[in-house]
């Protein structure tokens, strides 16, 4: 990290942490309304007083190749934009302007980039400001290629338009990817999360959520949830496994040569559709119903292993391997053209 940077940085927290008023700095990144990006995380109608501030971070002679982001306070949203730095769109809200007197956004130098973390300044005043009366919501735009580390606690946490994807956690909100490239982990406790044209990895994980995939392609996904659904379409990633203990499971996708899938769920029921390129080797097993059903099936559905049902479909020399269960409900596997 430059001096240049952490020059830059001391500025920036300094100003993002002061009580000056609305807009203690204003930067431009090209958009011509340096504000519309922190009023769109929300209005302050419902709130007693609040503040919007803006700040731009220069790199130095190093680019910023990583984002860190701690807000246990409200949401987060990263987006890449071409430029080579930071801009920080901070709206704080709160009963009074006392309050908003002992929140703080600060910056600091993390390794390759930089760290932006929000708190409420407890004091030599030993305040008795409780977080739930207030909220702090963050908006930063930045280069593109770097990789995002995010965590909030009960707020939104989105990352949009990036390309070295990143490591998103939420506790009770939700999460939200669009338009990324890059391995992408995501955990949440009770926050549904949705993943809309990824192109990397995906490993997804949360207890009492849904998870919504949406035109995903890599060498892996991988989307587990303890109750919960889990709804795929226009999947196309090499290895894809997804397992939940109460909920179903529905996806379209394509398979690729010689690629693998599994899907299973404890008391929900299994929907796979998938368009297979060459051989495709399938064995199932369910308390409820198993059916096979689609073009291209050279061996009948009715040939069981002990608790499995096999079948397989297509030809070529690399075989695709698919495994689908649910212990209490029905599985459904189509091959489509």
């Amino acid at each position: 990290m430059s001096a240049r940077l952490a020059l830059g940085l001391a500025a920036a927290a300094l100003a993002l942490a002061s009580a000056g008023g609305v807009g203690v700095a204003h930067a431009d990144d090209g958009d011509g309304d340096a504000g519309a990006a922190a009023a769109e995380v929300g209005t302050a109608a419902d709130a007693g007083a609040y503040e919007h501030d803006v700040v731009e971070v220069k790199p130095g002679k190093q680019p910023i190749g990583l984002v860190t982001v701690a807000n246990d306070l409200g949401d987060v949203r990263v987006e890449g934009h071409d430029g080579d730095g930071l801009v920080i769109y901070a709206t704080k809200r709160g009963p009074d302007h006392a309050a908003l007197d002992q929140m703080r956004v600060s910056l600091s130098p993390d390794g390759e980039g930089v760290r932006i973390t929000t708190a409420i300044d407890r004091g030599a005043e030993r305040t008795t400001l409780d977080a739930r009366t207030v909220r702090i919501d963050l908006v930063i735009r930045a280069p593109r290629d770097a990789r995002v580390d995010a965590r909030v606690g009960r707020g939104a946490l989105v990352l949009r338009n990036m390309d070295a994807g990143g490591e998103l956690d939420a506790g009770a909100g939700a999460i939200t990817v669009e338009n990324v490239s890059g391995t992408v982990y995501a955990r949440s406790v009770d926050g549904d999360q949705s993943f809309a044209e990824v192109f990397g990895t995906v490993d997804a994980q949360a207890i009492d959520a849904d998870l919504a995939l949406d035109t995903v392609r890599g060498d892996a996904l991988v989307a587990q949830v303890h109750d919960g659904r889990i709804d795929g379409r226009r999947i196309r990633s090499r290895s894809v496994e997804l397992r939940t203990t109460r909920g179903d499971i529905h996806l379209d996708g394509e398979l690729a040569l010689g690629g693998k899938m599994i899907a299973a769920s404890l008391r929900g029921n299994v929907t796979i559709s998938v368009k297979s390129a060459g051989r495709l080797a399938i064995k199932a097993r369910a308390g409820g119903k198993v059916a096979f059903e689609g073009v291209g099936m050279v061996a009948d559905a009715s040939d069981r292993d002990g608790e499995w049902v096999r079948a397989r479909y297509g030809k070529g020399k690399k075989t695709a391997a698919v495994e689908l269960r649910s212990r209490y409900g029905d599985v459904r596997f189509t091959v489509v053209e």
